[in-house]
């Protein structure tokens, strides 16, 4: 395959010209950037405002349900994961609890963050390009991308007892630690690639495959966690629960291969090209940004964690609920924020800018409404919802004092999650990186501490700070894309981002 095929000839590119025979259908790679905004014109819909966003309604509710239904069963494990440890005892738990934290800051986010530069490339080239295999050439690229994170983040998972240790955690706890993560290390690359199936088969507007594989594998997964974990008779104890974690990621990992395989995904599929690890500095150039965004707000929750733990058992368990709670509700709005940004990049690609502006408010507006469904669900439902987790009364008194701040903030982080996708489906990885910088770290942290401990708020005074900062984060995105995102020019941006990551060098 060469990479020249995935261009337009030098003749058309160099005189700026548009074809007069050319259609709505024809790629938009067929043309140069500098005459997009007349192209632009021929593609974008005219169609009344409401009758568009009736149509992305439909395509919202039968495609991100879908992703949405995904992302839920995919935390499903984790939670099947914590009852089957949290029988062991007290030290297993925080044991699990600990690497499940150094697990994602170290190694899933990053790769979460690396992946999420396919939304972007894959997602326009596949409306905007002529050769539909650039799909697969930037596929390819996400999976290097996946390997080299993996060689880099290995050494650091197997030595992470040393890092515990250096820190000052109990030595029974860092050991577990360590071997639940030199386990783990097995399951970290099985699990990049099936999110990097998922960007590439959802870039092509194929949203089921990853429904499917999870609804397969979730059963497999609780039976295992049972069966090797719990089990008297089969039971591993604690190294069960990791090992269980890395067989239900290499068989979602397996699961989505063969899917793609069998469907019409194989298309877009060149096969291999050395001409891949060319230019990788381009796709690095999206990704960065994405694994500071993702990283952003991990480490935010996780210091939310950290820093409540300070104050005793009863008020941590409180917030456990309540950000075990808001994450599941958050899921639905991530589920929709990942179906909408290879819709925006897919219309990007085509040349219809406004009908990708109205799918970004549609999104928006449907985000909201999901925070505002889960703040009724906290007034009428909440102090029901804290019984399911414990009857202490202490713990279900710091809960209730944390549901007023989680009531704003699910709305908040909901609205962050859809602004981000739009974001990323315009390939605006960086603004979304450097507000997330400013939003969590210059902004929330701060505050956190201040009200928490300066003010003796203490938990109620940290999530009031991180509510603040994903405030300030989705009001700056917010701004950012309706004051200073030019629609129109988007597809020229979009025109030379695709022809400069697939120049060799």
């Amino acid at each position: 395959m060469n990479i020249q095929d995935h261009r337009d000839s030098p003749s058309d590119a160099e005189s700026g010209t548009i074809s007069v025979c050319s259609l709505e259908t024809t790629p938009l790679l067929s043309t140069s950037p500098s005459s997009a905004s007349l192209e632009v014109a021929k593609r974008d819909t005219h169609e009344p405002y409401t009758s568009v966003a009736r149509q992305e309604v439909w395509w919202m509710a039968s495609s991100s349900s879908l992703t949405i239904i995904t992302l839920m069963l995919q935390s499903s494990f984790f939670f099947v994961n914590v009852m089957a440890v949290s029988h062991l005892g007290t030290r297993e738990l925080a044991a699990m609890s600990l690497s499940v934290t150094c697990m994602g800051i170290i190694a899933l986010a990053p790769s979460f963050g690396l992946m999420s530069a396919m939304d972007t490339f894959c997602s326009t080239a596949y409306t905007a390009s002529r050769d539909k295999t650039l799909v697969g050439f930037h596929f390819q690229r996400g999976l290097i991308a996946a390997f080299v994170h993996l060689i880099v983040v290995a050494p650091i998972l197997w030595n992470v007892e040393r890092l515990l240790l250096a820190l000052g955690q109990e030595p029974s706890i860092a050991a577990l630690s360590g071997t639940y993560l030199r386990i783990n290390i097995l399951g970290v690359l099985p699990w990049s690639i099936f999110e990097a199936c998922k960007r590439y088969l959802q870039a092509q507007g194929i949203m089921r495959a990853g429904t499917i594989i999870i609804v397969i594998i979730a059963p497999i997964h609780w039976f295992n966690n049972f069966l090797f974990v719990r089990s008297t008779t089969y039971g591993l104890g604690f190294i069960g629960a990791p090992i269980v974690s890395v067989v239900t990621n290499w068989l979602v990992c397996i699961g989505i291969i063969i899917y793609i395989c069998n469907s019409r995904a194989t298309e877009t599929w060149g096969g291999w090209d050395l001409r891949a690890l060319r230019n990788m500095s381009e796709y690095y150039r999206l990704a960065i940004p994405s694994v500071i965004t993702v990283c952003a707000e991990w480490v935010g929750f996780e210091l939310l964690t950290i820093g409540t733990s300070y104050f005793g058992a009863s008020q941590l368990a409180g917030q456990a609920i309540i950000l075990n709670t808001v994450g599941l509700i958050f899921q639905i709005s991530n589920g929709l924020g990942y179906g909408t940004s290879p819709r925006i990049g897919n219309l990007i690609g085509a040349g219809k800018p406004r009908q990708a502006r109205i799918a970004g408010d549609v999104a928006i507006v449907s985000s909201a409404f999901i925070g505002f469904l889960g703040l009724l669900f906290f007034i009428f439902c909440g102090a029901w919802w804290t019984t399911v987790y414990t009857l202490d009364p202490d713990v279900i008194r710091e809960a209730a004092k944390l549901m007023p701040v989680a009531c704003v903030f699910i709305i908040s982080d909901g609205l962050n999650a859809v602004l981000g996708a739009i974001l990323r489906g315009l390939g605006r990885q960086q603004a979304s990186a450097n507000i997330y910088i400013f939003g969590f770290y210059f902004c929330a942290v701060p505050i956190s501490l201040y009200m928490g401990y300066w003010q003796h708020m203490e938990a109620l005074g940290l999530w009031w700070g991180l509510c603040i900062g994903v405030m300030i984060s989705s009001i700056l995105q917010f701004v950012y894309i309706y004051k200073w995102v030019d629609w129109k020019d988007e597809v020229r941006l979009c025109l030379m981002r695709l022809q400069n990551s697939a120049e060799a060098e």
